[in-house]
């Protein structure tokens, strides 16, 4: 099984590097014209602010003038002297004019050489006559890129002409690719101002459009920007997108792969332990009629023992023998009855045929488990404590099958203590009855069992002794559960492991 880059790999990268290609670069162009359009509508508030702020320098010098006039003779020195100093100051103001109305309208000051033509002065009587005294309109009925100012006074008319191309002009503030558009209040264009010339750009252009604040010079004020595709997604940010997609697309697919390669290094290893696991079976199947030859072999000298034994004993009881060769006698007959039994159970479990059940007090199977052990426990120096409930337990079973599983769970516990120093080579087994199951437990002070064995303990062959086959603690199980109960293993909080039988309790 190959686990290096196939040809489906380089096509679903190349797939999934478009698509974050194309992420990437639209996120690039969001941020860009963002930032653009951030950038013109700061630097279009300031134009409006500085045109504003130029209206209202107009509406001052209006006021001005006309207060002269109204108070001195039209053509005096102090209205001369205003005139000039605004026209100094003020480029963008080209001329000033007094016009009186009667007896007719004409032209008594101006700062031009040949002061207004005839149709501008009509303009501007017809438009005063229309005026209070003190109100100030403007005429935007003018030569290309000037306005009028027309403010009444008693005699007449103060008229300021403005170059409105003179009035856009913003200082630097305008930047590229911005135009500039000054609109009079019936919106027909006044004047128009392009610092380089845009070009149509070839996105559509940012706009900004708004009146002026005052009320005598309500002009409109458009500011455009032409957008470039360019500047959006400009070279150097587009190939920096792309390589970082690219890189970062390359990465994740190593990644992929070497991912991939752990899950096959798995799944093979997965075989091999399956593979080992079937061999094992096999073995154990051989063993298992082996065991079975065995068996029936054993019964035979075993039963001869057990009638040699029983003989002996009736003859030792007949003539009196001392007690203690009773005692030796009776041990024999009872071990050799008790593996004869253990034999008769393991033809029946190799031969699937149940075991018989009878109801049976687990205080009196647990001091029979001990008795069989004293020999081991004391060889090993080992204490082992019982303390077996006062309620008596009983579950219906069979008593040989549930005995081995005691037996197995107290050699288990022994081989967990036995390395430890003596005082601490203690082992304890309890009965009793809870929530309507008898139990036994089997509670030793080793070092436990590590969390991640203990989810495994009950698995076929799976063993944490050197020489163990892993097959002990299942049989228990299976065992346990033909009587409908169950086996659990768990860490002692005060240290050690405890196994646990719980069965169907008899009343």
């Amino acid at each position: 099984m190959s686990a290096g880059p196939k040809h489906s790999d380089f096509v679903a990268a190349a797939a999934v590097w478009l698509l974050f290609a194309i992420f990437a670069t639209a996120l690039l162009g969001f941020y860009n014209y963002s930032r653009i359009d951030a950038e013109f509508e700061a630097e279009a508030r300031t134009i409006h602010r500085i045109l504003s702020q130029r209206a209202d320098q107009h509406d001052a010098h209006l006021t001005s003038l006309a207060a002269v006039v109204s108070d001195t003779d039209h053509t005096s020195s102090t209205t001369r002297a205003i005139a000039d100093a605004v026209l100094r100051f003020y480029p963008r103001i080209t001329a000033i004019e007094v016009v009186v109305l009667q007896p007719t309208a004409r032209t008594v000051f101006t700062t031009r050489e040949t002061g207004l033509d005839p149709g501008s002065i009509k303009a501007v009587a017809d438009i005063a006559q229309g005026l209070q005294p003190g109100q100030t309109t403007i005429l935007s009925e003018r030569p290309e890129a000037e306005y009028a100012l027309v403010k009444r006074v008693p005699s007449g008319a103060v008229v300021m002409t403005i170059d409105a191309l003179r009035l856009s002009e913003s200082d630097g503030v305008l930047g590229k690719g911005t135009v500039l558009t000054l609109k009079a209040p019936a919106g027909q264009e006044i004047a128009r101002l392009s610092p380089d010339g845009a070009s149509e750009g070839s996105l559509p252009a940012l706009r900004f459009e708004k009146a002026l604040g005052s009320r005598s010079q309500p002009l409109g004020v458009l500011v455009q920007r032409q957008m470039f595709l360019i500047e959006v997604l400009p070279a150097a940010g587009v190939i920096l997108a792309l390589g970082a997609t690219g890189l970062a697309t390359l990465l994740g697919m190593l990644v992929l792969i070497e991912r991939r390669k752990a899950r096959e290094a798995r799944e093979r290893a997965a075989f091999h332990e399956q593979d080992a696991v079937l061999a094992r079976a096999a073995k154990v199947n051989t063993l298992g009629e082996m065991a079975s030859g065995i068996a029936h072999e054993l019964t035979q000298p075993l039963t001869a023992i057990l009638s040699q034994s029983q003989a002996g004993l009736r003859m030792a009881q007949d003539r009196k023998t001392p007690e203690e060769i009773v005692r030796v006698l009776e041990a024999n007959a009872r071990g050799a009855k008790r593996a004869g039994d253990i034999l008769a159970r393991l033809r029946d479990y190799i031969a699937s045929k149940p075991p018989e059940a009878e109801p049976v007090g687990l205080n009196g199977l647990v001091r029979n488990v001990a008795e069989f052990a004293k020999a081991d426990l004391e060889q090993r120096r080992v204490q082992l404590t019982l303390e077996l409930s006062s309620d008596k337990p009983r579950a219906m079973i069979d008593r040989v099958s549930v005995e081995q599983v005691v037996h197995n769970l107290l050699r288990n516990a022994v081989d967990a203590v036995q390395e430890l120093p003596e005082p601490r080579r203690t082992i304890r087994i309890t009965t009793g009855v809870a929530q309507n199951s008898a139990f036994v437990a089997v509670r030793d002070a080793g070092e436990g069992i590590s969390s991640e064995n203990l989810p495994r303990i009950f698995e076929p062959f799976f063993t944490t002794k050197g020489g163990g086959m892993g097959l002990g603690l299942p049989l228990c199980e299976r065992l346990v559960e033909g009587f409908g109960g169950q086996v659990t293993a768990a860490n002692d909080p005060q240290g050690g492991a405890v196994f646990t039988i719980r069965l169907p309790a008899l009343a």
